[in-house]
């Protein structure tokens, strides 16, 4: 099963999305919270400090990150689970 770690990073009240490529096979060409999947050996945490660096070159306080739910989406053939934070 794929983990995917998304961050809801929260500055005054405002949240930064992100817009998914027209090719994605999972949720196209929408608006989303900016993160990607977890890698073999990786926290949650790891992962998504690691993707945040990746995709928008901010670093991530992981002392600071709260956890906001977990759940399976079946978005394609495979399930995948859904962890979303917060700064």
């Amino acid at each position: 099963m794929v983990t995917v770690v998304v961050g809801a990073l929260v500055r005054d009240g405002r949240v930064l999305l992100a817009h998914r490529r027209p090719d994605k096979v999972a949720y196209p060409d929408v608006w989303d919270l900016p993160g990607g999947v977890m890698e073999d050996g990786e926290s949650e945490l790891a992962a998504l400090a690691r993707e945040l660096r990746e995709e928008l070159g901010v670093e991530v306080d992981v002392d600071a990150v709260s956890h906001l739910c977990r759940l399976e989406a079946r978005p394609v053939d495979e399930p995948v689970v859904l962890s979303a934070l917060r700064d």
